[in-house]
Formats: structure tokens, sequence, C-alpha cells
């Protein structure tokens, strides 16, 4: 597989359009030195599970799976503390490297006591602006809506404005959760919550709205139906060397994209 440099430079650049992902497997060699590979909190269980997989099946080399911020991740990518990490957000506009690994859906949710089991994608940004403040403004239950959010220096928080908000983002007004498990219980104890996590991270104490009639799900989301997809990408400065190379040519394999299948949703 060739890669190409432009303003932004993506390997096997096709889980955003569609196409299929060909990507030869190259034979790991054996290499007994720990490698970083840090990755954010939506991406470090896929990640873990992923560089385990591969370093059991190919007695390759073993890697440090830490969970920080996209922003930290940014900047030890820039002062070259770290060579790469895992991310579901590229910043446009920019000379980095990025392969796409996996894709998973956004899911907006609910407590599941709230009845309301849809949104249109113009009310879901006006909830998540404060344009509209009660769901009874809906036409639903009158209950004061209580939007959660995350750090804005989260790559779900920077989706959510590329996908839906824009650069306003969400209102101030929104409440402030450290990570995706206190998002979860937060929405599960607020009768009028509302938030968001990916799909592979939510569990059974929320309710997930369908967005336009369609649920987030493995189905819709392989099918590009619905509309909030993110991509996991690898991210570096510079095409990697063998030795993570061979890392990503195994994930982007049929043997890897089986396991990330498990979780998540695979490459086009």
């Amino acid at each position: 597989m060739q890669n190409t440099r432009a303003k932004l430079a993506i390997f096997a650049f096709a889980a955003m359009f569609g196409c299929t992902v060909q990507s030869p497997l190259t034979i790991p060699t054996t290499v007994h030195v720990k490698l970083q590979l840090p990755a954010t909190e939506a991406t470090y269980s896929l990640t873990r599970n992923l560089t385990q997989r591969f370093s059991d099946e190919y007695d390759g080399p073993g890697f440090e799976v830490e969970t920080r911020a996209y922003h930290t991740l940014m900047q030890h990518l820039d002062q070259g503390t770290i060579g790469y990490f895992i991310s579901s957000y590229v910043p446009t506009g920019t000379d980095l490297w990025a392969a796409p690994l996996a894709v998973d859906g956004l899911a907006f949710i609910v407590n599941q006591h709230n009845p309301l089991t849809d949104l249109r994608i113009d009310d879901l940004r006006d909830v998540l602006a404060g344009r509209i403040v009660d769901w009874g403004d809906l036409g639903r239950f009158e209950m004061p809506i209580t939007p959660f959010t995350i750090s804005a220096n989260s790559d779900v928080y920077l989706e959510v404005e590329r996908m839906l908000t824009g650069p306003s983002g969400i209102t101030g007004n929104a409440r402030l959760v450290p990570g995706f498990r206190a998002m979860l219980a937060a929405v599960a104890e607020e009768p009028g919550a509302i938030g968001f996590a990916p799909l592979a991270l939510i569990d059974d104490s929320v309710k997930i709205l369908a967005i336009d009639g369609i649920l987030p799900a493995p189905d819709s989301v392989s099918k590009q139906i619905y509309p909030f997809r993110s991509t996991i990408y690898v991210i570096g400065r510079n095409e990697p060397p063998p030795s993570y190379r061979n890392l990503v040519g195994w994930i982007q394999s049929e043997a890897g994209q089986a396991i990330v299948a498990g979780s998540h949703t695979r490459l086009p």
C-alpha cells in the first residue's frame, strides 16, 4: 500500500469514503522492546485488545498502552516524546500521517425513563447548543434538559464539533464529567439528561436515541446510514518503521478486522 502526503496524509484512507481497504500483511519480525502506543479514552480498550492479540499471535513486540487526553497526546507528538497514538479525531490542514483502523458510531444517550426515542438532527443541535432547554419544547414531557459533556480536550468532543455543533461547541451550561464511565453514570441518574459516548462504550444503563429515525448499530454504521460515525486512526508525523507498520498492516488485514468487529465496526 502506498502512502501519499498532502495536507493530511492518510495511509490506506478509505473509511470515510466507502472504499475497500487492501493492506498487504508483512510478516512481523520478533522485537523484544516494548513500544509506546498511547490512546485516547475512547480508543483505549480497542487499542489494548488489538496490541495484546498481535503480540500474542506473532510473538512480536509488546506495546505500552496508556490513556491520555487528545490534546496531551498531540503535545507529546509535537515534542517527540511519543511517535504514534490512537485517536478517533484527526485535525485537517496538517501534515500528520494517519492510518484508519476501525469505525465506531457516536451515540447520543438519555435516561432510561425518558420516553423520547428519536431526535431530529436540527433539534439535537439546538439541545446541545442550549437553544432548547426543556423536553416540553419538543412536544414531549415537560422537564428541564440537563446536557452533559466531556472535556474539549477529548477527541470525541472534537468529533461532535466536526459533525454536529461546529466551532461554537456545546452549551457552557452543560455539566462536565471526567470521562465516559462518568457520562453513563450521570445520564443514568439524571431524569432530564442527555449526553454522548462512542457506541462501543455504551451499556444498558442508558437509552440510545435514534437520530432522524436511525439507531446507531454495527449495521447502520457499517452501511454509513447512521449520520454520526468516527474513524479510529493511528497518528504520527511520518510513516512508521516496521515495528509499528507490522501492527498497522495486521489490524487492517482480515485477521485484525475480525477482532475489530468484536467491539467496533470494520473498515469498509
